[in-house]
Protein backbone atom coordinates (compact mmCIF):
# COMPACT_ATOMS: atom_id res chain seq x y z
CA UNK A 1 0.00 0.00 0.00
CA UNK A 2 1.26 3.49 -0.85
CA UNK A 3 2.57 5.40 2.18
CA UNK A 4 0.29 8.37 1.47
CA UNK A 5 -2.73 6.10 1.38
CA UNK A 6 -1.64 4.59 4.69
CA UNK A 7 -1.46 8.06 6.19
CA UNK A 8 -4.85 9.01 4.81
CA UNK A 9 -6.67 5.78 5.63
CA UNK A 10 -7.60 6.64 9.26
CA UNK A 11 -9.07 9.99 8.20
CA UNK A 12 -10.99 8.32 5.36
CA UNK A 13 -12.42 5.84 7.85
CA UNK A 14 -13.39 8.73 10.10
CA UNK A 15 -15.15 10.56 7.26
CA UNK A 16 -16.92 7.39 6.18
CA UNK A 17 -18.20 6.82 9.71
CA UNK A 18 -19.39 10.42 9.96
CA UNK A 19 -21.08 10.09 6.56
CA UNK A 20 -22.99 7.03 7.78
CA UNK A 21 -24.15 9.00 10.82
CA UNK A 22 -25.16 11.91 8.56
CA UNK A 23 -27.23 9.64 6.32
CA UNK A 24 -28.99 8.22 9.37
CA UNK A 25 -29.74 11.69 10.75
CA UNK A 26 -30.95 12.92 7.36
CA UNK A 27 -33.33 9.96 7.06
CA UNK A 28 -34.68 10.76 10.54
CA UNK A 29 -34.65 14.54 10.22
CA UNK A 30 -38.08 15.00 11.81
CA UNK A 31 -36.81 13.36 14.98
CA UNK A 32 -33.39 15.02 15.29
CA UNK A 33 -33.82 18.52 13.82
CA UNK A 34 -35.74 19.86 16.88
CA UNK A 35 -32.92 18.66 19.12
CA UNK A 36 -30.34 20.31 16.84
CA UNK A 37 -32.26 23.59 16.91
CA UNK A 38 -32.15 23.57 20.71
CA UNK A 39 -28.39 23.00 20.58
CA UNK A 40 -27.63 25.69 18.00
CA UNK A 41 -24.55 26.78 20.00
CA UNK A 42 -22.82 23.51 19.03
CA UNK A 43 -23.14 24.35 15.35
CA UNK A 44 -21.96 27.91 15.90
CA UNK A 45 -18.89 26.48 17.61
CA UNK A 46 -18.05 24.13 14.74
CA UNK A 47 -18.35 26.96 12.23
CA UNK A 48 -16.35 29.35 14.42
CA UNK A 49 -13.55 26.81 14.80
CA UNK A 50 -13.29 26.42 11.04
CA UNK A 51 -13.22 30.20 10.57
CA UNK A 52 -10.35 30.63 13.04
CA UNK A 53 -8.46 27.69 11.47
CA UNK A 54 -8.76 29.28 8.03
CA UNK A 55 -7.56 32.64 9.33
CA UNK A 56 -4.56 31.01 10.98
CA UNK A 57 -3.50 28.42 8.42
CA UNK A 58 -4.74 29.70 5.07
CA UNK A 59 -4.30 33.42 5.63
CA UNK A 60 -1.40 33.16 8.07
CA UNK A 61 -2.75 35.24 10.97
CA UNK A 62 -1.06 34.46 14.29
CA UNK A 63 -3.68 34.37 17.03
CA UNK A 64 -3.49 33.28 20.65
CA UNK A 65 -4.72 29.77 19.99
CA UNK A 66 -7.88 28.45 18.30
CA UNK A 67 -10.13 27.50 21.21
CA UNK A 68 -9.82 30.89 22.90
CA UNK A 69 -11.06 33.04 19.99
CA UNK A 70 -13.88 30.55 19.34
CA UNK A 71 -15.12 30.67 22.95
CA UNK A 72 -14.87 34.46 23.11
CA UNK A 73 -16.74 34.83 19.81
CA UNK A 74 -19.48 32.62 21.22
CA UNK A 75 -19.65 34.76 24.39
CA UNK A 76 -20.29 37.78 22.18
CA UNK A 77 -23.30 35.95 20.76
CA UNK A 78 -24.74 35.64 24.26
CA UNK A 79 -24.13 39.15 25.57
CA UNK A 80 -23.79 41.11 22.33
CA UNK A 81 -20.70 42.47 20.55
CA UNK A 82 -20.69 45.86 22.31
CA UNK A 83 -20.79 44.51 25.86
CA UNK A 84 -18.68 41.52 24.85
CA UNK A 85 -15.90 43.76 23.57
CA UNK A 86 -16.23 46.04 26.58
CA UNK A 87 -15.99 43.17 29.07
CA UNK A 88 -13.02 41.57 27.28
CA UNK A 89 -11.23 44.92 27.12
CA UNK A 90 -11.96 45.67 30.77
CA UNK A 91 -10.74 42.28 32.06
CA UNK A 92 -7.74 42.33 29.70
CA UNK A 93 -6.57 45.78 30.80
CA UNK A 94 -7.17 44.96 34.46
CA UNK A 95 -5.23 41.70 34.42
CA UNK A 96 -2.49 43.08 32.15
CA UNK A 97 -1.81 45.87 34.63
CA UNK A 98 -1.79 43.31 37.44
CA UNK A 99 0.60 41.09 35.45
CA UNK A 100 2.97 44.01 34.87
CA UNK A 101 2.79 44.96 38.55
CA UNK A 102 4.00 41.53 39.69
CA UNK A 103 6.42 40.83 36.84
CA UNK A 104 9.57 41.59 38.82
CA UNK A 105 8.62 39.51 41.86
CA UNK A 106 9.58 36.12 40.35
CA UNK A 107 6.50 34.52 41.88
CA UNK A 108 6.71 31.41 39.76
CA UNK A 109 3.99 30.40 37.35
CA UNK A 110 1.42 28.85 39.76
CA UNK A 111 1.23 31.83 42.14
CA UNK A 112 1.50 34.36 39.31
CA UNK A 113 -1.44 32.84 37.42
CA UNK A 114 -3.43 32.38 40.64
CA UNK A 115 -2.89 36.08 41.46
CA UNK A 116 -4.23 37.07 38.06
CA UNK A 117 -7.27 34.82 38.50
CA UNK A 118 -8.01 36.52 41.83
CA UNK A 119 -7.81 39.91 40.15
CA UNK A 120 -10.03 38.67 37.30
CA UNK A 121 -12.56 37.28 39.80
CA UNK A 122 -12.71 40.66 41.56
CA UNK A 123 -13.19 42.31 38.19
CA UNK A 124 -15.96 39.83 37.35
CA UNK A 125 -17.69 40.62 40.65
CA UNK A 126 -17.58 44.34 39.85
CA UNK A 127 -19.13 43.69 36.42
CA UNK A 128 -21.90 41.50 37.82
CA UNK A 129 -22.61 43.98 40.63
CA UNK A 130 -22.78 46.87 38.18
CA UNK A 131 -25.10 44.85 35.95
CA UNK A 132 -27.50 44.17 38.82
CA UNK A 133 -27.41 47.62 40.37
CA UNK A 134 -27.79 49.38 37.02
CA UNK A 135 -30.18 46.74 35.65
CA UNK A 136 -27.98 45.90 32.62
CA UNK A 137 -28.95 42.34 31.61
CA UNK A 138 -25.93 41.89 29.35
CA UNK A 139 -23.51 42.42 32.23
CA UNK A 140 -25.45 39.99 34.37
CA UNK A 141 -24.98 37.32 31.68
CA UNK A 142 -21.16 37.44 31.72
CA UNK A 143 -19.75 33.91 31.46
CA UNK A 144 -16.85 32.85 33.68
CA UNK A 145 -14.90 30.86 31.08
CA UNK A 146 -14.38 33.79 28.64
CA UNK A 147 -13.19 35.88 31.58
CA UNK A 148 -10.62 33.20 32.45
CA UNK A 149 -9.52 33.07 28.79
CA UNK A 150 -9.09 36.83 28.74
CA UNK A 151 -6.92 36.57 31.84
CA UNK A 152 -4.81 33.99 30.06
CA UNK A 153 -4.47 36.38 27.09
CA UNK A 154 -3.17 39.08 29.43
CA UNK A 155 -0.63 36.63 30.84
CA UNK A 156 0.55 35.56 27.40
CA UNK A 157 0.60 39.12 26.05
CA UNK A 158 2.86 40.42 28.80
CA UNK A 159 5.02 37.31 28.47
CA UNK A 160 5.29 37.91 24.73
CA UNK A 161 6.46 41.47 25.33
CA UNK A 162 9.64 40.14 26.93
CA UNK A 163 10.00 37.30 24.43
CA UNK A 164 9.44 39.15 21.16
CA UNK A 165 8.91 42.86 21.90
CA UNK A 166 5.96 45.21 21.50
CA UNK A 167 5.38 44.95 17.78
CA UNK A 168 5.00 41.14 17.40
CA UNK A 169 3.05 40.85 20.67
CA UNK A 170 0.65 43.64 19.71
CA UNK A 171 0.27 42.25 16.20
CA UNK A 172 -0.68 38.85 17.61
CA UNK A 173 -3.17 40.42 20.00
CA UNK A 174 -4.72 42.41 17.15
CA UNK A 175 -4.94 39.27 15.00
CA UNK A 176 -6.72 37.50 17.86
CA UNK A 177 -9.26 40.31 18.09
CA UNK A 178 -9.79 40.23 14.31
CA UNK A 179 -10.32 36.46 14.52
CA UNK A 180 -12.90 36.83 17.30
CA UNK A 181 -14.73 39.50 15.31
CA UNK A 182 -14.70 37.50 12.06
CA UNK A 183 -15.95 34.36 13.81
CA UNK A 184 -18.69 36.36 15.56
CA UNK A 185 -19.93 37.92 12.31
CA UNK A 186 -20.12 34.56 10.57
CA UNK A 187 -21.76 32.57 13.37
CA UNK A 188 -24.42 35.26 13.81
CA UNK A 189 -25.40 34.98 10.14
CA UNK A 190 -28.58 33.04 10.86
CA UNK A 191 -29.27 31.68 7.32
CA UNK A 192 -25.88 29.96 7.40
CA UNK A 193 -26.37 28.51 10.88
CA UNK A 194 -29.89 27.26 10.00
CA UNK A 195 -28.47 25.62 6.86
CA UNK A 196 -25.79 23.83 8.92
CA UNK A 197 -28.32 22.74 11.55
CA UNK A 198 -30.61 21.21 8.95
CA UNK A 199 -27.84 19.63 6.84
CA UNK A 200 -25.98 16.77 8.58
CA UNK A 201 -23.91 16.28 5.44
CA UNK A 202 -22.43 19.75 6.03
CA UNK A 203 -21.14 18.56 9.39
CA UNK A 204 -19.09 15.94 7.58
CA UNK A 205 -18.10 18.51 4.96
CA UNK A 206 -16.65 20.79 7.65
CA UNK A 207 -14.43 17.98 8.91
CA UNK A 208 -13.43 17.11 5.34
CA UNK A 209 -12.73 20.78 4.59
CA UNK A 210 -10.39 21.12 7.57
CA UNK A 211 -8.59 17.88 6.66
CA UNK A 212 -8.25 18.96 3.03
CA UNK A 213 -6.99 22.45 3.84
CA UNK A 214 -4.55 21.00 6.35
CA UNK A 215 -3.06 18.49 3.92
CA UNK A 216 -3.49 19.80 0.37
CA UNK A 217 -2.68 23.51 0.43
CA UNK A 218 1.01 24.38 0.33
CA UNK A 219 1.11 28.13 0.91
CA UNK A 220 -0.63 30.65 3.13
CA UNK A 221 -1.84 34.03 1.95
CA UNK A 222 0.55 35.60 4.44
CA UNK A 223 3.45 33.83 2.72
CA UNK A 224 2.49 35.40 -0.60
CA UNK A 225 3.08 38.74 1.07
CA UNK A 226 6.12 37.62 3.06
CA UNK A 227 7.92 36.35 -0.02
CA UNK A 228 6.54 38.80 -2.57
CA UNK A 229 9.97 40.28 -3.43
CA UNK A 230 11.44 36.80 -3.65
CA UNK A 231 8.61 35.66 -5.88
CA UNK A 232 9.15 38.66 -8.12
CA UNK A 233 12.87 37.97 -8.26
CA UNK A 234 12.43 34.29 -9.11
CA UNK A 235 9.74 34.91 -11.73
CA UNK A 236 6.37 33.22 -11.99
CA UNK A 237 7.85 30.04 -13.44
CA UNK A 238 10.11 29.49 -10.41
CA UNK A 239 7.88 30.43 -7.47
CA UNK A 240 7.60 26.73 -6.68
CA UNK A 241 11.22 26.90 -5.53
CA UNK A 242 10.15 28.65 -2.31
CA UNK A 243 9.85 26.53 0.81
CA UNK A 244 6.63 27.31 2.68
CA UNK A 245 5.77 26.36 6.23
CA UNK A 246 3.28 23.70 5.12
CA UNK A 247 5.80 22.01 2.83
CA UNK A 248 8.54 22.32 5.44
CA UNK A 249 6.42 20.63 8.10
CA UNK A 250 4.91 17.98 5.88
CA UNK A 251 7.76 16.99 3.58
CA UNK A 252 10.92 17.72 5.53
CA UNK A 253 10.31 17.86 9.28
CA UNK A 254 7.84 14.97 9.17
CA UNK A 255 10.07 12.94 6.85
CA UNK A 256 13.57 13.69 8.14
CA UNK A 257 12.81 14.55 11.79
CA UNK A 258 10.22 11.88 12.70
CA UNK A 259 8.34 12.03 15.99
CA UNK A 260 10.60 9.56 17.88
CA UNK A 261 13.64 11.72 17.14
CA UNK A 262 11.80 14.99 17.81
CA UNK A 263 10.44 13.74 21.15
CA UNK A 264 13.89 12.62 22.30
CA UNK A 265 15.70 15.70 21.02
CA UNK A 266 17.00 17.52 24.06
CA UNK A 267 19.38 20.46 24.04
CA UNK A 268 21.11 19.15 27.15
CA UNK A 269 21.81 15.81 25.48
CA UNK A 270 22.83 17.67 22.33
CA UNK A 271 25.39 19.65 24.29
CA UNK A 272 26.77 16.44 25.80
CA UNK A 273 27.01 14.92 22.33
CA UNK A 274 28.87 17.92 20.96
CA UNK A 275 31.32 17.84 23.86
CA UNK A 276 31.77 14.07 23.48
CA UNK A 277 32.57 14.35 19.77
CA UNK A 278 34.92 17.29 20.34
CA UNK A 279 32.75 19.55 18.23
CA UNK A 280 33.53 23.07 19.52
CA UNK A 281 30.61 24.43 21.52
CA UNK A 282 30.02 26.78 24.43
CA UNK A 283 31.13 25.52 27.82
CA UNK A 284 28.42 23.78 29.83
CA UNK A 285 28.67 24.61 33.53
CA UNK A 286 25.41 23.23 34.88
CA UNK A 287 21.99 21.88 33.97
CA UNK A 288 19.76 22.95 36.85
CA UNK A 289 16.41 21.49 37.82
CA UNK A 290 15.99 21.41 41.60
CA UNK A 291 17.18 23.14 44.78
CA UNK A 292 20.43 21.19 44.99
CA UNK A 293 21.28 22.48 41.52
CA UNK A 294 20.49 26.05 42.58
CA UNK A 295 22.94 25.65 45.47
CA UNK A 296 25.51 24.54 42.92
CA UNK A 297 24.68 27.63 40.86
CA UNK A 298 25.40 29.83 43.88
CA UNK A 299 28.79 28.16 44.23
CA UNK A 300 29.47 28.60 40.53
CA UNK A 301 28.69 32.33 40.75
CA UNK A 302 31.58 32.76 43.22
CA UNK A 303 34.08 31.71 40.55
CA UNK A 304 32.39 32.73 37.31
CA UNK A 305 31.52 36.37 36.68
CA UNK A 306 30.30 35.78 33.14
CA UNK A 307 27.80 33.13 32.11
CA UNK A 308 24.42 32.60 30.44
CA UNK A 309 21.25 31.05 31.88
CA UNK A 310 18.56 29.85 29.49
CA UNK A 311 15.81 27.22 29.32
CA UNK A 312 16.78 23.99 27.61
CA UNK A 313 13.52 24.05 25.65
CA UNK A 314 13.58 27.78 24.90
CA UNK A 315 13.41 29.50 21.53
CA UNK A 316 13.63 32.98 20.07
CA UNK A 317 15.71 34.33 22.95
CA UNK A 318 12.96 33.87 25.55
CA UNK A 319 13.96 33.77 29.23
CA UNK A 320 17.70 34.12 28.46
CA UNK A 321 19.76 35.88 31.12
CA UNK A 322 23.17 37.18 30.07
CA UNK A 323 25.45 37.80 33.02
CA UNK A 324 28.23 40.06 31.74
CA UNK A 325 30.20 40.61 34.95
CA UNK A 326 30.00 41.73 38.56
CA UNK A 327 30.28 45.13 40.22
CA UNK A 328 33.03 44.78 42.84
CA UNK A 329 31.63 47.64 44.88
CA UNK A 330 28.09 46.31 45.25
CA UNK A 331 28.50 42.61 44.28
CA UNK A 332 25.59 43.12 41.86
CA UNK A 333 25.70 41.12 38.63
CA UNK A 334 25.51 43.10 35.39
CA UNK A 335 22.94 41.47 33.11
CA UNK A 336 20.76 42.13 30.11
CA UNK A 337 17.93 42.66 32.63
CA UNK A 338 19.76 45.26 34.67
CA UNK A 339 21.69 44.87 37.91
CA UNK A 340 20.69 41.72 39.78
CA UNK A 341 21.70 40.29 43.12
CA UNK A 342 22.88 36.71 43.43
CA UNK A 343 19.45 35.78 44.83
CA UNK A 344 17.73 37.35 41.81
CA UNK A 345 19.98 35.46 39.40
CA UNK A 346 19.14 32.19 41.14
CA UNK A 347 15.45 33.18 41.17
CA UNK A 348 15.58 33.54 37.38
CA UNK A 349 16.92 29.99 37.04
CA UNK A 350 14.30 28.72 39.49
CA UNK A 351 11.52 30.48 37.56
CA UNK A 352 12.63 28.71 34.39
CA UNK A 353 12.52 25.35 36.12
CA UNK A 354 9.02 25.75 37.55
CA UNK A 355 7.40 26.68 34.29
CA UNK A 356 8.60 30.10 33.15
CA UNK A 357 6.21 32.08 30.98
CA UNK A 358 4.59 29.48 28.83
CA UNK A 359 4.38 26.04 30.39
CA UNK A 360 2.17 26.67 33.46
CA UNK A 361 3.77 24.45 36.06
CA UNK A 362 5.56 21.92 33.86
CA UNK A 363 9.05 21.41 35.25
CA UNK A 364 11.87 22.37 32.95
CA UNK A 365 15.64 22.57 33.09
CA UNK A 366 17.87 25.63 33.01
CA UNK A 367 21.15 25.48 31.13
CA UNK A 368 24.05 27.48 32.58
CA UNK A 369 26.75 27.84 29.95
CA UNK A 370 29.78 29.92 29.03
CA UNK A 371 29.48 33.57 28.11
CA UNK A 372 30.28 34.42 24.51
CA UNK A 373 32.45 37.43 23.75
CA UNK A 374 31.66 38.09 20.08
CA UNK A 375 34.53 38.27 17.64
CA UNK A 376 35.16 41.76 16.34
CA UNK A 377 34.48 40.89 12.71
CA UNK A 378 30.74 40.72 13.40
CA UNK A 379 30.48 42.38 16.81
CA UNK A 380 31.91 45.67 15.51
CA UNK A 381 28.95 45.92 13.15
CA UNK A 382 26.37 45.85 15.96
CA UNK A 383 25.70 47.82 19.14
CA UNK A 384 25.42 44.76 21.35
CA UNK A 385 24.20 41.20 21.53
CA UNK A 386 25.75 38.12 19.97
CA UNK A 387 25.66 37.78 16.17
CA UNK A 388 25.44 34.24 14.85
CA UNK A 389 25.55 32.19 11.69
CA UNK A 390 22.58 29.99 10.74
CA UNK A 391 23.29 27.09 8.38
CA UNK A 392 20.40 25.04 6.99
CA UNK A 393 21.35 21.42 6.35
CA UNK A 394 19.66 18.39 4.84
CA UNK A 395 21.19 15.01 5.64
CA UNK A 396 24.28 16.94 6.75
CA UNK A 397 24.65 18.82 3.42
CA UNK A 398 24.71 22.61 3.96
CA UNK A 399 22.26 24.23 1.55
CA UNK A 400 21.76 27.85 2.67
CA UNK A 401 23.24 30.19 5.27
CA UNK A 402 22.96 33.64 6.75
CA UNK A 403 24.48 35.77 9.49
CA UNK A 404 22.04 37.37 11.95
CA UNK A 405 23.11 40.73 13.37
CA UNK A 406 21.30 41.98 16.50
CA UNK A 407 19.84 45.49 16.52
CA UNK A 408 18.37 47.84 19.09
CA UNK A 409 14.95 46.87 17.70
CA UNK A 410 15.63 43.19 18.42
CA UNK A 411 16.78 44.05 21.96
CA UNK A 412 20.19 42.61 21.27
CA UNK A 413 18.94 39.17 20.17
CA UNK A 414 19.81 37.53 16.85
CA UNK A 415 16.13 36.86 16.11
CA UNK A 416 15.14 38.22 12.70
CA UNK A 417 11.44 38.06 13.67
CA UNK A 418 12.07 40.78 16.26
CA UNK A 419 14.29 43.02 14.15
CA UNK A 420 17.75 41.47 13.69
CA UNK A 421 19.35 41.89 10.26
CA UNK A 422 19.70 38.76 8.11
CA UNK A 423 22.78 38.80 5.88
CA UNK A 424 23.05 36.18 3.14
CA UNK A 425 26.28 34.16 3.16
CA UNK A 426 27.37 32.38 -0.01
CA UNK A 427 27.75 28.63 0.53
CA UNK A 428 30.80 28.47 -1.77
CA UNK A 429 32.82 31.50 -0.67
CA UNK A 430 31.48 32.48 2.77
CA UNK A 431 31.04 36.05 1.55
CA UNK A 432 28.18 38.29 2.60
CA UNK A 433 25.83 39.43 -0.14
CA UNK A 434 23.40 41.97 1.30
CA UNK A 435 21.15 42.35 4.31
CA UNK A 436 17.42 41.94 4.84
CA UNK A 437 15.42 43.61 7.63
CA UNK A 438 12.42 41.31 7.99
CA UNK A 439 10.35 43.43 10.38
CA UNK A 440 10.51 46.30 7.88
CA UNK A 441 10.50 44.10 4.76
CA UNK A 442 13.45 46.03 3.40
CA UNK A 443 16.87 45.23 1.97
CA UNK A 444 19.72 47.17 3.55
CA UNK A 445 23.38 47.82 2.73
CA UNK A 446 24.39 48.80 6.25
CA UNK A 447 23.49 48.08 9.85
CA UNK A 448 20.61 50.39 10.91
CA UNK A 449 22.20 51.27 14.28
CA UNK A 450 25.92 51.45 13.56
CA UNK A 451 25.92 52.26 9.87
CA UNK A 452 28.54 49.53 9.36
CA UNK A 453 28.66 48.01 5.90
CA UNK A 454 27.51 44.45 5.34
CA UNK A 455 30.43 43.39 3.18
CA UNK A 456 32.57 40.76 4.86
CA UNK A 457 33.64 37.13 4.55
CA UNK A 458 33.63 34.38 7.18
CA UNK A 459 37.23 33.23 7.85
CA UNK A 460 38.03 29.52 7.37
CA UNK A 461 34.64 29.15 5.77
CA UNK A 462 34.96 25.51 4.73
CA UNK A 463 35.97 24.53 8.28
CA UNK A 464 32.99 26.43 9.69
CA UNK A 465 30.62 24.65 7.30
CA UNK A 466 32.17 21.31 8.21
CA UNK A 467 31.54 22.09 11.88
CA UNK A 468 27.89 22.81 11.07
CA UNK A 469 27.61 19.57 9.09
CA UNK A 470 29.16 17.52 11.91
CA UNK A 471 26.75 19.05 14.43
CA UNK A 472 23.75 18.32 12.22
CA UNK A 473 24.83 14.70 11.73
CA UNK A 474 25.46 14.28 15.45
CA UNK A 475 22.00 15.59 16.30
CA UNK A 476 20.27 12.81 14.35
CA UNK A 477 18.08 15.40 12.64
CA UNK A 478 17.91 15.00 8.89
CA UNK A 479 16.65 18.56 8.43
CA UNK A 480 18.24 21.07 10.77
CA UNK A 481 19.37 24.62 11.33
CA UNK A 482 22.77 24.87 13.00
CA UNK A 483 23.61 28.09 14.83
CA UNK A 484 27.29 29.00 15.13
CA UNK A 485 28.74 31.90 17.11
CA UNK A 486 32.20 33.40 16.80
CA UNK A 487 33.91 33.87 20.14
CA UNK A 488 36.79 36.29 20.52
CA UNK A 489 38.89 33.73 22.39
CA UNK A 490 37.64 30.32 21.21
CA UNK A 491 36.74 30.97 17.57
CA UNK A 492 33.62 29.44 15.98
CA UNK A 493 31.39 27.45 18.36
CA UNK A 494 28.17 25.53 17.78
CA UNK A 495 25.53 27.27 19.86
CA UNK A 496 22.63 24.92 19.16
CA UNK A 497 20.93 22.74 16.56
CA UNK A 498 17.34 23.65 15.66
CA UNK A 499 14.80 21.04 14.60
CA UNK A 500 12.38 23.56 13.00
CA UNK A 501 14.54 26.15 11.23
CA UNK A 502 12.66 29.21 10.02
CA UNK A 503 12.02 30.32 6.46
CA UNK A 504 13.14 33.96 6.50
CA UNK A 505 16.59 32.89 5.32
CA UNK A 506 15.13 32.70 1.80
CA UNK A 507 14.44 36.43 1.70
CA UNK A 508 17.97 37.16 2.84
CA UNK A 509 19.42 34.97 0.07
CA UNK A 510 16.82 35.92 -2.55
CA UNK A 511 16.56 32.28 -3.49
CA UNK A 512 14.18 29.44 -2.82
CA UNK A 513 15.23 26.85 -0.25
CA UNK A 514 12.95 24.15 -1.68
CA UNK A 515 14.88 23.99 -4.93
CA UNK A 516 18.12 23.29 -3.09
CA UNK A 517 16.54 20.75 -0.76
CA UNK A 518 15.01 18.87 -3.69
CA UNK A 519 18.38 18.87 -5.40
CA UNK A 520 20.04 17.28 -2.37
CA UNK A 521 17.28 14.68 -2.19
CA UNK A 522 17.83 13.80 -5.84
CA UNK A 523 21.63 13.79 -5.95
CA UNK A 524 22.75 12.59 -2.53
CA UNK A 525 23.44 8.92 -1.84
CA UNK A 526 21.56 8.00 1.36
CA UNK A 527 22.99 4.48 1.47
CA UNK A 528 26.60 5.64 1.35
CA UNK A 529 28.68 7.02 4.20
CA UNK A 530 30.00 10.53 3.62
CA UNK A 531 32.08 12.42 6.12
CA UNK A 532 31.05 15.95 7.07
CA UNK A 533 33.96 17.33 5.02
CA UNK A 534 32.82 15.33 1.97
CA UNK A 535 29.27 16.64 2.33
CA UNK A 536 30.48 20.21 2.52
CA UNK A 537 32.65 19.82 -0.56
CA UNK A 538 29.79 18.18 -2.44
CA UNK A 539 27.33 20.91 -1.40
CA UNK A 540 29.78 23.62 -2.47
CA UNK A 541 30.17 21.90 -5.83
CA UNK A 542 26.38 21.85 -6.27
CA UNK A 543 26.15 25.49 -5.18
CA UNK A 544 28.86 26.54 -7.65
CA UNK A 545 26.65 25.03 -10.38
CA UNK A 546 23.65 26.95 -8.97
CA UNK A 547 22.10 23.67 -7.80
CA UNK A 548 21.72 22.39 -11.34
CA UNK A 549 22.71 19.02 -12.78
CA UNK A 550 26.46 18.54 -13.19
CA UNK A 551 28.16 16.17 -15.55
CA UNK A 552 30.67 14.53 -13.21
CA UNK A 553 29.49 12.13 -10.50
CA UNK A 554 29.92 12.99 -6.83
CA UNK A 555 33.36 12.27 -5.38
CA UNK A 556 33.69 8.93 -3.68
CA UNK A 557 33.90 9.01 0.09
CA UNK A 558 36.21 6.88 2.22
CA UNK A 559 34.60 6.06 5.54
CA UNK A 560 38.08 5.67 7.02
CA UNK A 561 38.57 9.41 6.74
CA UNK A 562 36.22 10.12 9.63
CA UNK A 563 34.81 8.10 12.44
CA UNK A 564 33.35 11.16 14.15
CA UNK A 565 29.84 12.48 13.45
Amino acid sequence: MDLNLKQQLPSLVLLFGLAVVAVFLRSNAALFVPVAEDLDFAFRLMVAGTVIAILRNEIGMSTFGVFGPVILAFSWVLIGPFWGFLVIGYIFILTTLARIAISDLNLGTPHRVASLLVVAAIGLFVIEAAGQLQDIPSLQAVILFPVVLTTWYAERFVGSLTETGWVPATRRLAATLVGITAAFLIITFEPLIRLVIHSPELWVALVALNIALGTVTDIRLGEYLRFRELRRSLGSENTGDILTMRVRNREFIHKYNPSPIMSQFNKGDMKKTLHGLSIPTTATYLIAQDESDFDELRTLMKTKEKFVIKPLDGYGGRDILLVRGQDDATDAFLTNRGRLTADEVVAHARNICVGGVGDYGARREALVEGFITPDGMLADRTTGGVPDLRVITLQGFPVMSMVRLPTEESNGTANIHTGAIAVAIDIVTGEASGGYHQTRDAFVDSHPDTGADLEFAIPDWEAVLTMASRAAIASGLGFAGVDIVFDEHNGPLVLEVNRRPGLGIQNANMDGLLRRLRYVETHSEPGQFHSAADRVQQAQQWASQDWKAISQPPAESDSRHEVKA
